[in-house]
């Protein structure tokens, strides 16, 4: 059994016996032991990938790929198949979070990998991704949900393209307030 695989049962083991606010503290802890050097940033995955809490998941995601593009483990195109692949082939419980919280990172060659994975969310999903992005004010991830709505238009994803729109509408309400 690899290593990540270890981490991952043992964090589902604690899953049901932890709120979330304690899961939270632990991965504050864990994200300042990882940034002290004294544990890897695959220490932040059981979070990412483990979690069902939206704000867990998205946060441990970013800050998984933010240490590990910082300390150059790996190049930036391995680390980026790595995080898409987490979305591509349905490995993180929360798949939707995952998805928002690698387009909210402001890494364009994560958006145009994000781009070819949208059609593959579930409604549920869509509507996880769209709670994590939130009301988004970058202009990048704006033009992300509006090129997507556009890609669904006419389709049968009528649940997907009002979550979308609804989230373009947030977005809109908060730039204008």
């Amino acid at each position: 059994m690899s290593p990540m695989t270890s981490a991952l049962i043992h964090y589902w083991h604690r899953l049901p016996a932890e709120t979330p606010a304690a899961r939270r503290k632990s991965l504050e802890a864990t994200r300042e032991r990882v940034r002290s050097a004294l544990e890897r940033p695959s220490a932040l995955v059981p979070f990412a990938l483990g979690d069902v809490d939206d704000g867990i998941v998205a946060a441990a995601t970013r800050m998984y790929f933010a240490a590990v593009t910082a300390v150059g483990a790996a190049s930036d195109t391995e680390v980026i198949g790595e995080v898409t692949d987490w979305v591509r082939r349905g490995l993180a419980l929360n798949r939707g979070a995952v998805f928002g919280a690698l387009l909210t990172a402001g890494d364009d060659r994560l958006a145009e990998r994000l781009a070819a994975l949208r059609l593959q969310l579930s409604a549920a999903e869509v509507e996880a991704a769209c709670r994590v992005i939130g009301a988004a004010r970058e202009p990048r991830v704006a033009a992300f949900v509006q090129e997507w709505l556009a890609v669904i238009a006419g389709s049968p994803l009528q649940r997907e393209s009002r979550l979308l729109a609804g989230l373009l509408e947030s977005a809109r309400s908060a730039r204008a307030a």
